[in-house]
């Protein structure tokens, strides 16, 4: 089934393009479960059966390879490495064959042969594994000598057997894309970034004594793990698209696809800011010199509001995300506000002259925008 996913602006970006150009660059995504074990031992059989049955080149061979490599656990990207596998071990088959009854079989021929075929490979725009498909090819025929021109014909058919075998055996009854894994990826970037930004609190201000030069604080290093924790649910959020795509199981899915969009896209800007916190906290507190404008104990508390404002707002640690408490987040959306009110007011009053609060204004600042973020994640939601 295609799905017709709605891609507004605001998650244009974050969504696969569904073309032919993609599908050539499609990579193998492993075996998966043990039910896609099954289904592919299955179409490895039948595929070597229906080779026996019909084909006339001396081994069966190429067919049930063939589904071998083809046979994925979505239907999309099955599709993909079909078109590689079939076109690029039918070109290989063909030309290693017209070439090893030229030729001969020998060193030169040989070398000759697998270095026009590594050199043809190397030009086609499609993923690794495909390219090879050609060399492969290559080198089983050679390896395999010199046939009649109708062995060699039917080596070519029995790609496009295995091929057409290994695509019956997803696009009949293809597996249902699993939401769990995507689910599971914007939970742990979620609960990271609740993570990160509660340490920020916790630690900030806390060391006896200034931190040496260079020295970060312990929250800088989750801190950087929170763009490859993003990348990771992107992954998924691709991973889960593809697989309904021209997937007969796959209905009703466009709205959660891009449900899910949307949450990924808030909350890497929300992933974004707090990384910005992080920053600006390990620049100002624990440092020698005169204390930040605005105090340990002021932060802290706008901090704590904040981790819990995000857990009204995208949920508990282990729920999921975006499943919070409409009630709760207004009411610790009001009472934030009035905290980092009074906390750039006092800024204001500071003693020092602007020019020594500008950190803590960038700090409050970053703060009140995950603040504004919140509330515009949960009013999305509602």
């Amino acid at each position: 089934m295609l799905v017709p996913v709605d891609r507004t602006p605001d998650v244009d970006d974050l969504l696969p393009d569904l073309d032919l150009g993609t599908v050539m660059r499609q990579r193998p995504l492993g075996l998966g479960s043990l039910r896609q074990v099954a289904r592919l031992t299955i179409a490895v059989t039948v595929s070597w059966a229906v080779a026996v049955a019909v084909s006339k080149s001396q081994m069966a061979l190429f067919a049930p390879v063939t589904t071998l490599m083809v046979v994925q656990s979505s239907a999309w990207t099955t599709l993909g490495l079909s078109i590689q596998r079939i076109v690029g071990t039918g070109i290989g088959v063909l030309v290693a064959s017209i070439w090893v009854n030229v030729a001969g079989l020998n060193w030169w021929s040989f070398l000759i042969g697998v270095g026009a075929s590594l050199l043809i490979a190397r030009l086609l725009p499609w993923s690794l594994g495909g390219q090879l498909q050609i060399p492969v090819a290559v080198v089983f025929v050679l390896a395999m000598g010199a046939g009649s021109l109708a062995q060699d014909a039917w080596r070519v058919a029995d790609v496009f057997i295995g091929g057409a075998i290994g695509l019956l055996a997803v696009f009949i009854y293809p597996p249902k894309p699993r939401p769990e894994p995507l689910e599971s990826a914007l939970r742990s970037y979620r609960d990271a970034v609740v993570d990160t930004l509660r340490e920020v609190g916790a630690e900030s201000g806390s060391h006896p004594g200034p931190l040496a030069d260079g020295t970060p604080h312990d929250y800088v290093a989750p801190s950087r793990r929170l763009r490859a924790l993003a990348d990771a649910g992107r992954d998924e959020l691709v991973r889960y698209v593809e697989g309904a795509h021209l997937n007969l199981r796959a209905r009703g899915v466009e709205d959660y696809i891009v449900g899910q969009a949307v949450r990924l896209r808030r909350l890497s800007g929300i992933g974004v800011q707090v990384r910005g916190v992080v920053g600006e906290a390990n620049r100002l507190y624990d440092r020698a010199g005169p204390e930040p404008a605005l105090a340990t104990d002021r932060m802290r508390g706008v901090v704590l509001g904040l981790t819990e404002l995000m857990a009204a707002v995208l949920g508990a640690e282990g729920d999921p995300v975006g499943r919070g408490d409409p009630a709760r987040t207004e009411r610790l959306a009001q009472d934030l506000e009035g905290d980092l009110r009074a906390a750039a007011d006092a800024l204001v009053d500071h003693h020092g002259g602007v020019g020594t609060v500008l950190g803590s204004v960038t700090l409050l600042g970053r703060l009140d925008l995950i603040r504004v973020q919140l509330v515009e994640f949960s009013d999305w939601e509602g």
